[in-house]
């Protein structure tokens, strides 16, 4: 019997108008118009390319042995095609014209090419049986089946059956419904693929081949409970090493925190360009100025870059790590305005446990480190972190997480003392996984002790000196939610939303020294501060590689200490001069920041 091999035929998409006609043509299934489109196109430097194209448009013509010659010929240009897939595409020719040997060799050759191997092999496989040798046929079957994809697979086990017919061998019934639940996996009927495996895994119970191809059916159907418990029931089989790493890959994509990414290396990039509403509301340290007035220039253009890399390991089956590095500068270009130019470095090492089914336990150390201004460049504030995490995933939708942080931070010069401080966070939140929608919502209490800023104001006529008293260690609660809506491949966007309390711990107030040296502490108050933040993205996937994002996000700040606050007749007198006049800064602002950014992926 001759079975032909499934051939992977692959135009080179290489730039140039000349056979851009030729192309299109042969991706519409016009192979007589894209083969003279690309004969007319066969001149240097593209001949190779050209020739190439016009071996592959004949033979899906039903014409090998013409595209066998121009294959060949493509060979022998400057441009010449890949190795891997031109041996494969020659293989297939000579397959058709039935030389099986050379069709064999040229498949092994076109094994070259990582990504065409196992298929190369098992094609080799057909044409090694067609010339009549099973045995070279078993070998290169047994060859193609360790960590072979889900359609490689159906090939070696389809050439498995052949071989078995060919050698008088009876096929059992569980290799049999296999091969049966392989061939309707392949054509995409999942339910019907799982009832095949699993009756295959009843008739062969020792063997966790099908029953984690059951919990793959399960899995393209949507049924992650059901896709779980037959993956982790395979994996207490007899699995070959392959197989076992391929039931890990789709427990992986069936599980949720460090795990679901799986294990790997990624490495991003960015850059991209923005503007600030008010760039002195920087968000790292509240950095307030005495003195600010509604005239200021507080917006700036700014453009900023960034890396990061990350890598996730699977310490045993229930056990995984997460390391993380990124660094970012955001530059502001107007001239009054660049000393408060940042610069972020964070590093984080985590680990994640699988307690139970549906629990998660993890914790995790790390460090920021803030550098602040560019001519001046400098620290600004560090800090080491620590955190642990309880979830539970309640279903396949759902899952209920409890974070608790500490952190110690310090000003890194004198100037940032007052940066210096702990702080403790208690997170409380709620995620809903939908099929392209994600919503989370959370609660969060934060106490972040940093310390007090002493600055010099303007002295007044007597020549008494006077200092702002700044406290910045205040307790907060918050209340917010998020959303990610996913708009087919390329598409995707956010929105969050957030509303926040703050009492600041300690009053602020404006110390005055007398000449006589007394001193008196006037304008007593204790802020409060009430916040919204708000922010939005959408993202669009450009290739495999690039994506493109457009963010915004606004921040409105409504506070009780604030000098341009009036007071009511009377007040601002002693002894207490409880009036606006001496606060220390605007504590009523809003921030808007727009950025574009261009980022890559590995």
């Amino acid at each position: 019997m001759t079975v032909v091999p499934a051939l992977t035929l692959v135009a080179l998409l290489a730039t140039g108008d000349p056979l851009e006609l030729a192309r299109e043509a042969f991706a519409g299934g016009r192979y007589d118009e894209a083969e003279q489109l690309a004969q007319q196109a066969a001149l240097p430097p593209r001949l190779g390319t050209a020739l190439y194209l016009v071996g592959l448009a004949r033979f899906r013509a039903g014409r090998p042995a013409e595209a066998l010659e121009a294959l060949d010929a493509a060979m022998l240009a400057e441009d010449a095609p890949e190795p891997g897939q031109w041996s494969f595409n020659r293989a297939a020719c000579l397959y058709a014209l039935g030389r099986f040997d050379e069709a064999e060799q040229s498949f092994a050759n076109a094994a070259v090419d990582p990504a065409l191997a196992r298929v190369a092999w098992a094609n080799a496989g057909f044409a090694a049986l067609d010339a009549g040798a099973p045995e070279r046929a078993a070998t290169w079957a047994d060859r193609a089946a360790p960590g072979a994809s889900e359609r490689e697979a159906v090939l070696v086990e389809e050439l498995r059956a052949l071989i078995a017919q060919a050698q008088g061998r009876t096929v059992s019934e569980s290799d049999e419904a296999y091969r049966q639940g392989l061939v309707s996996f392949d054509a995409g009927r999942f339910d019907e693929a799982r009832a095949h495996f699993l009756r295959a895994a009843t008739l062969a119970p020792d063997s966790g081949r099908a029953k984690l191809m059951a919990g793959a059916s399960a899995w393209r159907t949507g049924a992650r409970t059901v896709a779980r418990e037959d993956i982790t029931a395979a994996l207490s089989l007899t699995l070959e090493p392959g197989d076992r790493s391929t039931a890990h890959q789709y427990l992986d994509r069936l599980s949720f925190g460090l795990r679901a990414s799986g294990p790997g290396l990624r490495l991003s990039a960015g850059a991209g360009l923005g503007f600030d509403s008010n760039v002195l509301q920087v968000g790292v340290a509240a950095r307030e100025v005495s003195d600010t007035s509604s005239d200021t220039d507080t917006a700036s253009v700014f453009a900023e870059a960034g890396v990061g890399l990350a890598a996730r390991f699977r310490l045993s089956d229930t056990l995984f790590a997460h390391l993380s590095y990124g660094g970012i500068q955001r530059a502001y270009t107007q001239d009054s305005l660049r000393d408060y130019s940042l610069q972020l470095h964070r590093a984080a090492a985590s680990v994640e446990w699988e307690a139970a089914r549906r629990v998660r336990v993890g914790v995790s150390a790390g460090g920021d480190l803030f550098f602040t201004g560019l001519s001046d460049f400098r620290g600004l504030q560090a800090s080491a972190n620590g955190w642990a995490w309880l979830a539970v995933d309640e279903s396949e939708l759902t899952s209920t997480r409890l974070d608790l942080t500490f952190a110690q931070k310090t000003g890194l010069a004198s100037e940032f003392d007052y940066l210096t401080g702990p702080r403790l966070d208690a997170t409380l939140s709620q995620e809903l996984r939908l099929a392209a929608q994600s919503v989370t919502a959370w609660y969060r209490y934060r106490q972040d002790r940093i310390g007090t800023l002493v600055q010099l104001a303007s002295p007044d006529s007597s020549g008494a000196s006077q200092e702002y008293v700044i406290p910045f260690g205040w307790a907060g609660h918050a209340a917010g939610a998020s959303t990610r809506l996913v708009f087919g491949r390329r598409f995707d966007a956010s929105l969050e939303a957030e509303v926040e309390r703050r009492d600041y711990l300690h009053d602020s107030y404006l110390r005055v020294t007398a000449v006589d040296g007394s001193v008196e502490e006037l304008g007593r108050r204790r802020r409060q501060d009430r916040r919204f933040v708000l922010g939005t993205a959408l993202s669009t996937r450009l290739s495999a590689r690039l994506q493109l994002s457009a963010r915004y996000e606004l921040l409105v700040n409504r506070s009780n200490v604030d000098t341009r606050l009036t007071d009511e007749p009377g007040t601002c007198v002693a002894p207490d001069y409880v009036c606006h006049a001496y606060d220390y800064t605007n504590g009523n602002y809003e921030k808007h920041v727009l950025m574009l950014e261009l980022g890559a992926s590995w």
